[in-house]
């Protein structure tokens, strides 16, 4: 494992992620910035959680379940 310097993450309404141990597909609804605390926060359609808590789901061109056996 290697030290990052830096980290870009973009997140945007309508996105899907996957949430839970279960790995569930949620959308993002609503994302807040809290100033006082600096944290941030997002509504998904599973429920609220913080930032980084989470997976971001794979890109549609590799949800093909074939492409996991080529």
């Amino acid at each position: 494992m290697s030290t990052l310097k830096r980290i870009s993450v973009d997140l945007e309404i309508g996105q899907t992620i996957l949430v839970g141990q279960n790995n569930t597909p949620a959308q993002i609804t609503k994302i807040e910035y809290h100033e006082r605390s600096g944290e941030i926060h997002i509504n998904t359609t599973k429920g609220p959680r913080k930032v980084l808590t989470f997976k971001l789901a794979p890109l549609e061109e590799l949800d093909n379940p074939a492409d996991r056996y080529r």
